[in-house]
């Protein structure tokens, strides 16, 4: 088939007819080629050298080397050729057709000669007058991009060289390509392993996002089948285990491309009974200390579960939990090493659970009778179904990394050093007489400490500076009752840093926090600045002159005052502003000492704002909206000095976001989980058409009707939002 497409291509090369001479605007861009155009054009003007042979003689050349099929060294020739005569666009595209034609060998497979090939044919088009010698070079460049299997611009280029040039021969290839290359279906599969088993199809192209797929695919016995969808995948959801299914991809199913499914796709699918298989139903690793201490495990179409304990003692933790395993599943080889190298096998049994068709059973294993006394380190439990076929002996192994422990070790490192605190798990009490280890990388004990009544310890800032082996890497606690715990330091932190609380250096020495009485003054007003000084301790700084500096918004001085101690380290400034004073945002800025960098500043703007002369209430007695459902908005309008604000124009929009989440259910989410991988869905702004003008008595009412909702699978939020507009034209803004 390919063979057949190839040859077809470069046939098409010389049997074109005549088309009009109107050359249509170039639609076919590729920034990477036009970067890749340039680069060409320099690299043959340097390969032909300074060679002053005649054009025509040249091409007299060519045409006589292919005549004796020596493509190579025609090809050498029209290097020549396109460096004399760049602008041909003929000459590019016979350049390209050339070295396209030259087969490929053991030690040469052509790839470098199809990427140029693809260069010069996309010359060609670029530099076409006409559309005839346009759609040449499109046949061309889509013959490179096959050489190169590189088939979905192949298909772009020859879709717009048959718009430029319709010919039956070229519709044939382009239909041959696009059958065997073009949008269809690539692959499906069958997850069979979840809980609510689903059939995916996969596509040579993206799906259009937010679309509604259901008239394209068809279950047999199933009205409107629920789907979901990912970039190039369908899938139909909430299939069951043990049943088999009849799925149609219709004919018409669209992409992203420009193309439909040509032909509808039939499939036959059976979804098989789970897996056997065990996990373990959380990560974390400490377990309290009172109460039963069990570990949960969630085991499915099996009857007992083999279980395997391992321990890696306190001298062995650091580079089992810096390593990358901790906290993370195991392989056989990893646990067998456990065994050998680092730990000791403590228990190995089998666990008997409860057996039902595809259900997920969660049995709690008693960790406390299996293991009554613990001793320090980290504990490792392993867990697979008992007949696990021989194929998954080598995969992973549900994995649980735990101690028991009443221990919550809490650390915060700063410029200080490193702060520990120790509370009760059991009650969060604080814990004193705990001793702390400070381990370092390579396993050296830097330091040890004692926690206070507070439950807090603080090792020195010295050590929290170390490099390499001696960087700090964990803390390890104990207390006289034999209990134990851990703390990785070099696990990542919680850093709130994105979150807008991210704060700012802690002052070396003096600081100063400067504000004004409010954000926004007018020209002519007095700006009233407070400054307050204080040490790196927090304490007042008295007696210490401080300058405080204006600046105007074009970044000009427009006050300097030495301020003096006014009681407790603060200060006051009044500042007018001018009537002729620049508006925009003025900076205050306070020194100690004027040659060094400034210890505070702050901020306020200076405009020349109106107040509202209008108020309106917005009501509706509705609570929610519908297509079937609009909802009846009133409108209530007044002058601020009294009058009914009557005969003014309203403007609106009705605007429709996902909702953060659903009335009378505070903390539930509704809606597909797939859709967390998708894009936001953003905000719908639909325009309120036809609102009528307010009557005399500053009052209005319409009706807001909803025609379709916006495709999402969560729940929706409509916000109206209304405009009232003066009569000089400037409007306020009211939501419901």
């Amino acid at each position: 088939m390919l063979a057949r497409v190839c040859a077809g291509l470069f046939a098409a090369l010389l049997v074109f007819a005549a088309t009009p001479s109107q050359s249509a605007e170039k639609t076919f861009q590729d920034a990477a080629l036009d970067d890749a155009a340039i680069t060409l054009e320099a690299e043959v003007k340097d390969e032909a050298g300074g060679a002053k042979t005649p054009l025509a003689t040249l091409k007299k050349d060519a045409d006589a080397l292919l005549r004796d099929n020596n493509l190579v060294d025609a090809a050498d020739v029209y290097v020549q050729i396109v460096a004399a005569a760049p602008d041909g666009a003929q000459n590019w595209r016979r350049y390209a057709h050339i070295l396209i034609s030259i087969p490929t060998s053991d030690e040469d497979d052509g790839s470098a000669r199809f990427e140029r090939a693809t260069t010069a044919a996309y010359i060609a088009y670029r530099r076409a007058t006409r559309p005839k010698d346009e759609a040449d070079a499109l046949v061309t460049l889509a013959a490179a991009y096959q050489k190169r299997n590189d088939w979905r611009p192949a298909l772009n280029a020859l879709k717009l060289a048959l718009k430029l040039d319709r010919t039956s021969e070229l519709k044939t290839i382009y239909s041959q390509l696009r059958e065997k290359y073009g949008f269809r279906v690539t692959n499906f599969s069958v997850d069979s392993d979840a809980a609510s088993p689903r059939a995916c199809f996969q596509f040579s192209e993206s799906l259009p996002k937010r679309f509604d797929f259901s008239p394209f695919v068809a279950v047999a016995g199933e009205d409107k089948p629920a789907l979901s969808t990912d970039d190039q995948q369908i899938c139909v959801e909430g299939l069951k285990h043990g049943e088999s299914y009849a799925i149609t991809l219709r004919e018409g199913l669209p992409s992203t491309v420009g193309e439909d499914l040509r032909k509808s796709a039939d499939f036959n699918i059976y979804v098989r009974d789970r897996s056997p298989f065990a996990r373990l139903a959380g990560k974390a690793y400490v377990l309290p200390k009172t109460g039963q201490q069990g570990i949960p495990l969630v085991s499915v179409n099996t009857d007992a579960v083999t279980v395997t304990i391992y321990r890696i003692g306190d001298r062995n933790l650091v580079d089992a939990v810096i390593g990358g395993q901790f906290q993370r599943n195991l392989y056989p080889y990893d646990l067998e090493q456990i065994a050998d190298q680092s730990g000791e096998r403590l228990w190995t049994g089998t666990l008997e659970v409860d057996k039902e068709p595809n259900q997920e059973i969660t049995t709690n294993f008693p960790v406390d009778e299996v293991l009554p006394s613990l001793e320090p380190g980290v504990y490792v439990l392993a867990a697979a179904p008992a007949n696990q076929s021989g194929s998954q002996d080598y995969s992973e192994r549900a994995t649980q990394w735990f101690i028991v422990s009443d221990l919550g070790l809490a650390a915060y490192s700063g410029t200080d050093g490193i702060h520990v605190f120790a509370n009760s798990l059991a009650n969060t009490a604080p814990l004193g007489g705990v001793e702390v280890k400070l381990l370092a990388r390579n396993n050296e004990v830097l330091g040890v400490k004692t926690t206070d009544a507070g439950g807090s310890a603080k090792f020195a800032a010295g050590l929290a500076r170390g490099e390499g082996g001696l960087s700090p890497a964990m803390l390890l606690a104990s207390e006289g009752s034999g209990d134990y715990a851990f703390l990785s330091l070099k696990q990542p932190a919680f850093d709130l840093t994105d979150r807008g609380v991210a704060g700012r250096d802690a002052p070396q020495g003096l600081d100063a926090f400067v504000f004004t009485e409010r954000g926004v003054y007018r020209t002519g007003e007095t700006v009233y600045i407070t400054a307050l000084l204080r040490d790196a301790g927090g304490v007042a700084a008295t007696g210490v002159p401080l300058t405080l500096v204006v600046m105007r918004p074009d970044g000009l001085e427009y006050r300097r005052s030495v301020v003096p101690d006014q009681g407790l380290g603060g200060r006051s400034l009044d500042v007018p502003i001018a009537a002729a004073a620049s508006t925009g945002t003025w900076r205050v800025k306070a020194f100690t000492d004027p040659k060094r960098a400034a210890i505070g500043e702050t901020s306020f703007l200076v405009e020349d704002y109106v107040p509202d002369r209008l108020e309106f209430d917005l009501t509706s007695a509705a609570t929610s909206i519908s297509p079937s459902t609009p909802a009846e908005i009133s409108v209530a309008g007044r002058f601020l000095y009294g009058a009914p604000a009557s005969g003014l124009d309203l403007e609106g929009t009705l605007d429709i976001a996902e909702a953060d989440e659903r009335p009378g259910y505070q903390g539930y989410t509704f809606g597909l989980g797939d859709d967390e991988s998708e894009e936001a869905f953003g905000t719908e702004s639909i325009p309120l058409e036809g609102l009528p003008q307010t009557d005399a008595a500053g009052k209005a009412s319409f009706t807001v009707a909803l025609d379709k909702v916006p495709p999402s699978t969560r729940p929706l939020e409509a916000t109206i939002v209304l405009r009232m507009a003066e009569p000089g034209g400037r409007a306020i803004e009211r939501k419901l």
